[in-house]
């Protein structure tokens, strides 16, 4: 339903839909931009990744009031985190330098110079859950066991290298974080996220894009002062943003010190 709902808010045709990464405008209210994920499962590849930082570009060059909605066109995944057929195919070098790279679109995303809402209608998983985590404001489905979020790392032998973990440290309680990584907790948005402040609203399925939208219109007169805005947002999550562009946390380095490889 949210799909069919926002392809005709958006009046997206046939050639929009064969692309991975969507950027599109509200007919009526231009400050509000939509960045739509329509990958399967919203798995982050090298150039989905890159993608979404074209897609960044275009909407921060926007001027007055700006704000950006992240959604998904898949039915029941937000993004399911990192691509591991892909990376489990890369040698350790280009693995590490993959995922440096999605780490810094993480710290792009803390520090980005506009009001940022991810309209959760589905799971996020693992790196789609940092993913989430690293926009500014977080509306998800109301309805139970519709969206969920979890850190399955531990579960499978995998560690979170510094500028991940870091992202995740800075939005939630550290009770949630403990949980979510050392126990691979599932929390269930819609029963479970606003008591545990993972998300900042929650709203059913038929509601849940003009709630992102009214979000959107509250918060876009903070896009337009977009250097002052930058650097609040640098002094907020200032460790978090560091660990995202040092390469003193690459996982390279991570690995070095006899730490557990991805």
């Amino acid at each position: 339903m949210i799909k069919t709902q926002l392809i005709d808010l958006l009046k997206l045709n046939e050639e929009d839909l064969k692309k991975t990464v969507i950027i599109k405008q509200h007919p009526q209210y231009e400050q509000i931009f939509f960045m739509l994920l329509n990958q399967k499962a919203n798995t982050f590849t090298h150039k989905f990744v890159r993608e979404i930082h074209d897609a960044l570009t275009i909407v921060e060059q926007h001027q007055g009031h700006t704000a950006l909605i992240t959604t998904s066109l898949h039915p029941t995944v937000f993004s399911g985190g990192l691509d591991l057929n892909v990376t489990g195919n890369m040698n350790i070098f280009d693995r590490n330098n993959f995922v440096l790279e999605f780490i810094r679109l993480l710290g792009r995303l803390l520090r980005y110079p506009i009001p940022t809402i991810a309209l959760v209608n589905g799971h996020a998983v693992a790196g789609g859950c940092m993913f989430m985590f690293a926009h500014d404001w977080r509306i998800a489905r109301a309805e139970p066991k519709k969206a969920h979020c979890s850190l399955p790392e531990i579960e499978i032998g995998m560690y979170l290298p510094p500028g991940m973990n870091a992202v995740c440290q800075c939005k939630l309680t550290p009770n949630v974080h403990r949980d979510l990584c050392l126990l691979a907790r599932r929390y269930d948005l819609g029963s479970e996220g606003l008591q545990n402040q993972i998300v900042d609203g929650l709203a059913t399925e038929d509601k849940i894009i003009e709630a992102a939208i009214q979000k959107a219109l509250s918060v876009s007169k903070y896009g337009q002062d977009k250097e002052n805005f930058t650097k609040l947002k640098e002094e907020m999550y200032r460790d978090a943003i560091k660990a995202c562009f040092s390469r003193q946390m690459a996982p390279g380095n991570a690995y070095d010190l006899g730490l557990p490889r991805l």
